[in-house]
């Protein structure tokens, strides 16, 4: 079974961005955009990116509060 983890949201902002202007690139080399509309494309991909990471960085965590453990200082 896997185990869930936290997700790395840096990480996911710029394989966002990346697979973004990529997308664009893509595009631009096929000529399905012109020059004008790849300027206007790479601000778009940088807002939704960011949106994204803000939205998955203000989520509340899923998972439940636990204890700290135990420490030998309190020993002392």
């Amino acid at each position: 079974m896997l185990h869930r983890h936290a997700t790395d949201v840096v990480s996911l902002v710029f394989g966002l961005i990346f697979a973004g202007f990529t997308a664009v690139w893509v595009l631009r080399t096929s000529g399905v955009i012109d020059f004008d509309q790849m300027w206007l494309a790479a601000p778009a991909i940088l807002i939704a990116a960011g949106a994204v990471g803000l939205t998955t960085a203000l989520r509340p965590s899923r998972r439940p509060a636990q204890p700290a453990p135990p420490s030998y200082a309190d020993e002392v």
